[in-house]
């Protein structure tokens, strides 16, 4: 599964020096892992912009701990003070649904059926109830196919508020 890791474009190292962000990848994950470790969301999301160029640098599974770092700092910022609640909603279902993809593509289906759920929940903040029900279902009968019944508790238990929203 891993990736070839190719040499930054003149483009994109002349982009990220007007930005005055390091032009290195490894620099960026310096940076960004700084900044979640000392627990300044804002600081990891300020590299969002180079997230697609950080993906396609790394193995699958330090893919997954960059959603993980992302989400996280989009969970923080929902969390904030004044935060954007939306606008990190829909960034954590972005980010949720392509690393569910990642998450199949590994075969680790338990932490798939979670983030189904995860998703799912957030999808029912922004009012989308039709497709927070669809993630519900995809992970219930991902938990039953492969004997995760936490995931299959989850899931009924999203369902269930769901119908209870819906009456």
């Amino acid at each position: 599964h891993k990736k070839t890791c190719a040499p930054l474009t003149q483009k994109a190292s002349a982009l990220a020096q007007k930005r005055s962000a390091p032009a290195h990848i490894n620099d960026v994950f310096a940076s960004m892992s700084a900044a979640h470790d000392a627990g300044d969301w804002q600081g990891v999301l300020q590299w969002e912009g180079r997230f697609e160029e950080l993906l396609a640098r790394q193995d699958d599974a330090v893919c997954d701990r960059l959603f993980k770092t992302f989400l996280g700092a989009h969970m923080a910022g929902m969390s904030s003070a004044g935060g954007a609640i939306a606008f990190h909603a829909l960034a954590i279902v972005r980010l949720g649904e392509e690393r569910i993809t990642l998450l199949g593509k590994m075969e680790r289906f338990r932490d798939q059926g979670e983030a189904m759920c995860h998703v799912a929940m957030h999808l029912l903040l922004l009012q989308r109830r039709k497709d927070a029900g669809s993630y519900y279902q995809r992970a219930r009968k991902l938990g039953a196919a492969h004997g995760f019944f936490s995931v299959e508790c989850q899931a009924c238990q999203g369902l269930g508020q769901l119908a209870m929203v819906e009456g």
